[in-house]
């Protein structure tokens, strides 16, 4: 708190996260708390990896865009993690994780966090290049309405 309030004022952030937990049932009721979390933050990071561990894989994507619905409806930013993370040490996306990047944007993402994919990946502006083609192309989808 007062490195917030020393530091963070004087260099005026607008933004802090608080993205990780610390332990295993921290996670568990965020998710079954979801609503509760929501109406008293600022905004959501949503991380795929770790919704991957604590949800069944068939029920990633629903939770996933559930919340992403849920921020939206409550005008709440939402920041997506850990969507190309095979780029870490590829060249290319998986087709799964190219996917997953067009959607967040068509579920209303509000940003996208990369993370190993650029701090210590193999291909930082390879990857940087994709993901902008693929946020391109679902933001022209997604600005005239049209799926094909």
């Amino acid at each position: 708190m007062e490195v917030i309030s020393t530091w963070g004022v004087k260099n005026k952030i607008d933004f802090l996260s608080l993205s990780y937990t610390r332990h295993a049932e921290d996670v568990r009721q965020g998710l079954s708390h979801f609503d509760e979390i929501l109406r008293e933050a600022d905004g959501i990071i949503l991380s795929r990896g770790n919704l991957g561990i604590y949800l069944p894989p068939e029920k990633v994507f629903l939770f996933r865009k559930s919340a992403l619905y849920k921020c939206n409806m409550a005008g709440k930013p939402t920041v997506l993690t850990l969507v190309v993370d095979s780029m870490t040490d590829n060249l290319r996306p998986t087709r799964a994780e190219a996917t997953d990047v067009a959607n967040a944007v068509l579920d209303g993402s509000d940003a996208i966090l990369l993370g190993a994919e650029t701090l210590r990946g193999l291909y930082p502006i390879e990857t940087i290049s994709t993901f902008g083609r693929i946020c391109s192309e679902a933001e022209k989808v997604f600005n005239q309405d049209l799926y094909w």
